[in-house]
């Protein structure tokens, strides 16, 4: 995998995606290994820069460090590596209020394929349909979602923890 995504990005670089004066964006994501949370998006996004073009000549605009969420896959890695209680404990503790103000819920719907509307992806992915009398596109009014409760579960503290995280990496 690592080799065919490396042939790739050069591939990207090579039609003008990544270049520093291109409107052609080449972002990547970065999430952790295991079951720690992520280094400083800043500082990673340097390293990784500096890495991907000394080794491989590549080239992007941003890296993005998303947490990961202790739901599906990660969750089932957590239970049967033990980890899932000193994972979801650093999660609790490394509980950053100034990110809850630019999380993806609290700007942002997701809506699913057949028009259903959620808080987040992660919500949909979960079937945690949003707290609100309106559930469907057909049925958008934006005056009764704007006073809604976010429906919250234990996987909101990955998006709230350290730097915070949403689909653009670091929030705080």
């Amino acid at each position: 995998v690592f080799d065919k995504s490396i042939k790739a990005l050069q591939e990207l670089n090579a039609v003008g995606y990544g270049m520093p004066d291109s409107d052609l964006r080449l972002d990547l994501v970065y999430n952790p290994s295991g079951a720690f949370l992520p280094g400083d998006q800043a500082s990673m996004e340097k390293d990784f820069k500096k890495a991907l073009m000394e080794d491989f000549g590549i080239q992007f605009h941003n890296l993005f460090a998303i947490t990961n969420l202790p739901i599906a896959r990660f969750l089932d890695y957590l239970i049967a590596s033990e980890n899932y209680e000193d994972y979801m404990y650093q999660l609790v503790e490394a509980y950053n209020p100034a990110a809850v103000a630019n999380v993806m819920c609290t700007n942002t719907l997701s809506i699913s394929w057949d028009g259903y509307l959620y808080d987040c992806d992660f919500n949909q992915m979960l079937e945690l349909p949003v707290n609100s009398k309106v559930k469907h596109i057909s049925e958008y009014n934006e005056d009764l979602l704007e006073g809604r409760n976010i429906v919250i579960s234990q996987h909101c503290y990955g998006c709230t923890a350290g730097a915070g995280s949403s689909c653009q990496g670091s929030v705080a």
